[in-house]
């Protein structure tokens, strides 16, 4: 049974409307500064504390080791025993008849289910400022969920299919009304129709807002603003926009933290300027051989998906997008060797195409780890939210790995891909 049907269980129908009235008030946004070094521990002293305590269950280089050498499910959930995630896996058992890959996700689940309670503990007993900075971070899950919603309402016509895409949604992005985005029919103008009678009342709603405001003339504006949107959601690129709104939201946590100030903004501007130069590097990447890396896309539709602040911003940005008469980067090699010639950040992840997208994991793991250093701060929730996507994707490789029959060679090159956390 999930969180959310354990809470509402037992609940009349108007017990259950006022529990997700509240729910939704409850992302009310507080502005800073945070409390200076006088009042920090009595407000967030606490869930600093256990957020930093929770930094110990994270697993060691040795014990993914251990899972690595494991050739079933069953001894890989031995291992995992004597591990944080003991108490999770050892509630799993196996039905005689069921298939592997189920078994696989079923102890992925309950691993996953260890993190989702741990994130739940601290979002419930955040307020004020932290309250809101917790709210944040579940705002880009929570974008990807209804995105994936919408893509998978225009590819089917078949009921079943969008709500499996619910079930597979990210829980961390979960929201009270999420299940009646099956209500909407599949047609041009599906997007408007969610924002006036869904979307807008999210936290979200407003990044929405940010990408089609830019693109409405004098004209629209005269208009009621459902007919603006419809005119622009005929032909809109849904990947692109789903880019578009993480963009807008790496920058609103950006802005926040700079208000928050203090050693959170001290902490915090590091690592989304990491998060920031990321993911241009990876628009980059990813658009090689897509419409995208046209030259004459490059400019304009390429440079608006990078965020507006960063090591690589404005300068690196401009090297990626062209400038004058010098076009934009389209091919790795070009951007190796203008990254090297100019001794800028990533220049040596740069000379391996082969191991980049390794060598960018391992960066990650290592630059967010860094946000246990120092103390009161928040950075801290961020890290740790951001390195247990990393643990459980590892440990995802691994159960989907160790499922399926594979040679050594095979498997030792998955595992490749494993990237271990507070490593040196």
């Amino acid at each position: 049974m999930s969180g959310e049907k354990q809470k509402n269980e037992g609940l009349s129908e108007e017990a259950k409307r006022k529990a997700e009235y509240f729910e939704h008030m409850s992302y009310y946004r507080y502005n800073g500064p945070a409390g200076g070094l006088s009042t920090w521990n009595m407000e967030n002293g606490f869930l600093e504390a256990r957020v930093r305590g929770f930094r110990s269950g994270f697993l060691t280089g040795a014990e993914y080791k251990q899972l690595m050498q494991c050739n079933t499910l069953d001894e890989l959930k031995l291992a995992l025993t004597d591990t944080d995630y003991g108490a999770f896996v050892t509630t799993v058992a196996r039905n005689s008849e069921e298939k592997m890959d189920l078994y696989a996700k079923r102890l992925f689940d309950a691993c996953q289910s260890k993190f989702l309670g741990e994130f739940e503990y601290l979002r419930m007993n955040a307020t004020g400022i932290l309250q809101t900075f917790l709210d944040m971070i579940t705002y880009g899950p929570m974008i990807n969920n209804f995105c994936k919603l919408i893509i998978a309402i225009q590819k089917t016509d078949e009921p079943a299919e969008v709500e499996k895409a619910i079930r597979n949604a990210d829980p961390i992005g979960a929201y009270p009304h999420l299940n009646s985005i099956i209500a909407f029919d599949k047609k041009d103008d599906l997007i408007v129709d969610l924002f006036d009678s869904l979307l807008v009342d999210t936290p979200v709603s407003k990044y929405f807002w940010q990408y089609f405001l830019p693109e409405m003339t004098d004209e629209d504006e005269k208009k009621d603003e459902a007919h603006a949107l419809r005119k622009f959601t005929t032909e809109v690129e849904l990947d692109i926009m789903m880019n578009m709104l993480q963009k807008y939201l790496l920058e609103d946590m950006y802005n926040y933290s700079r208000e928050i100030g203090g050693e959170t903004w001290v902490v915090m501007k590091e690592l989304l300027d990491f998060e920031a130069d990321r993911r241009t590097l990876n628009v980059t990447y990813n658009s090689f051989g897509t419409p995208l890396n046209e030259p004459d896309r490059h400019d304009y539709e390429r440079k608006m998906l990078y965020p507006n602040f960063g090591t690589l911003y404005p300068d690196g940005q401009t090297i990626l997008s062209g400038y004058g008469p010098k076009p934009g980067i389209s091919d790795f090699a070009t951007l190796g060797n203008e990254f090297k010639s100019k001794n800028m950040r990533f220049a040596g992840l740069l000379q391996d195409e082969e191991n980049f997208v390794y060598g960018l994991r391992q960066l990650e793991a290592k630059v967010y780890s860094m946000g246990f250093d120092s103390q009161s701060h928040f950075g801290c929730f961020y890290s740790f939210y951001k390195l247990k996507l990393i643990e459980l994707r590892n440990l995802k490789l691994i159960f989907d790995t160790i499922s399926q029959p594979r040679d050594v060679e095979e498997r030792r090159s998955l595992f490749k891909s494993v990237t271990p956390i507070f490593e040196e």
